[in-house]
């Protein structure tokens, strides 16, 4: 009775030490907040100097040339600002990992330092820099000739020719083994005929990159497809999209587009030969996106709850909303250290597919987690674009989430590598 007596007297009366120790958390933690609302690990240390230094030169550019209020208007009408174009050249980041042919050679972490701070303040904008610029260089790098090599990727890394990967179809979204796109050998070259669709910056590229099933022999095969030169292209542009809607993207016919021998990629023999191969940079992509989306809801919301008075306190001082706080600032952690060592795998060359697709499930899934918090701790203000772009972060997450292989694809590729069964063809 004695014991029992001590420990309740313990609990509900804490010693001056800690009551001390308590106070002295409180200061640390508002001294913390103005550095590592975020970074609350600090893994800013883990950063490579060359990481850091492109994550300042990232934050300067959207410190002196991002202004949400102004992408604000192009978001609602759903136009591009195509006015940051020369600004982002400037930048010289697009070809990523490609060496040479005018592109950086960046690493997948250097990379994500981009889209983060990109995607802070424009999702729009970090996938089309980051994203559709990249994956459509990249079938050119891996699969192409050296003749496409020299006259393509100088240019597109210029940002002199936008392109655009043609993979999804109408009926082929997850499941990009039934691509009806087909590719019949004629002389001289190829026969191209079905649809494309769901395809970024399709609207406005010089080239696309169109995978097409071969006639014959059933194999996916890739093309540089040029929209002014080749005859039977049509692109249309997609209306209606409730998030990512500065992003152009486009439904492209292809009726009898005649392909020359010289414009398809020799290298890309199949899937994983051709588009698959690409896919584990423009993943990791979408997984810094999504930190960098998440990163903005959490960091706009703890702003917000500190300020806002509800019953005469701040939003910040009931349990319920420390606890949202504390989850949110967990995910967050987890999600960059996956992102970190991705980036690292994918640099060292040990990446496997369910590595990959475990890093977008698991990061778009907490990430979609936090946008929907932040949302609900605004109250309605939630719903207003004016308020940090918290509202524009939930939407944009759901592309986020679906794009790049959806959770539910990415999580079964994870599952066919650790179990050694595929649950789906």
């Amino acid at each position: 009775m004695e014991r029992i007596q001590a420990i309740g007297n313990h609990l509900l009366a804490p010693s001056d030490s800690y009551s001390s120790e308590l106070k002295t958390s409180e200061v640390r933690g508002k001294e913390s907040n103005k550095e590592f609302s975020i970074d609350y690990y600090q893994f800013s240390d883990l950063l490579t100097p060359k990481e850091r230094e492109i994550r300042e030169k990232a934050k300067d550019f959207v410190k002196n040339n991002l202004d949400l209020d102004q992408l604000n208007k192009y978001y609602e009408k759903a136009e591009f600002p195509f006015f940051l174009l020369d600004k982002l050249k400037k930048l010289g980041w697009v070809g990523a990992n490609i060496k040479d042919y005018g592109c950086p050679g960046m690493g997948a972490g250097e990379l994500g330092m981009v889209a983060l701070e990109l995607s802070k303040t424009s999702t729009d904008l970090s996938t089309f820099y980051c994203i559709l610029l990249n994956i459509s260089m990249l079938p050119i790098f891996y699969c192409g000739s050296e003749q496409q090599k020299q006259h393509y990727l100088p240019k597109m890394a210029s940002m002199d020719m936008i392109g655009a990967f043609a993979l999804t179809e109408p009926e082929a979204g997850s499941d990009a083994s039934g691509l009806k796109c087909s590719a019949t050998k004629v002389p001289g070259g190829w026969r191209l005929n079905g649809e494309k669709r769901w395809i970024g910056n399709a609207p406005i590229a010089d080239v696309l990159i169109v995978w097409a099933r071969n006639s014959d022999t059933k194999k996916i095969h890739g093309f540089i497809v040029e929209p002014s030169k080749h005859k039977g292209v049509t692109i249309e542009k997609m209306e209606n999209k409730i998030a990512l809607r500065s992003v152009q993207n486009g439904h492209i016919y292809l009726r009898d587009c005649f392909v020359p021998d010289e414009q398809q990629l020799p290298l890309a023999k199949d899937f994983q030969t051709g588009p698959g191969k690409c896919l584990f940079l423009t993943r990791i992509v979408a997984a810094w996106i999504a930190l960098g989306v998440a990163s903005n809801a959490y960091e706009k919301c703890l702003e917000y709850v500190k300020q806002r008075k509800q019953f005469g306190q701040p939003l910040a001082s009931f349990q319920l909303v420390q606890e949202r706080l504390t989850r949110m600032l967990g995910n967050l952690q987890g999600m960059t250290l996956m992102c970190l060592r991705i980036s690292q795998l994918f640099d060292q060359g040990k990446l496997t597919y369910g590595q990959v697709g475990l890093l977008k499930a698991h990061v778009s899934l907490k990430g979609r987690e936090i946008v929907s918090l932040s949302r609900e701790l605004l109250g309605g203000n939630g719903i207003a674009s004016d308020f940090g772009g918290v509202a524009r972060n939930f939407v944009d997450m759901e592309a986020i989430y679906t794009f790049e292989g959806t959770y539910d694809v990415n999580s079964l590729i994870t599952g066919r590598e650790i179990t050694g069964i595929s649950a789906f063809k």
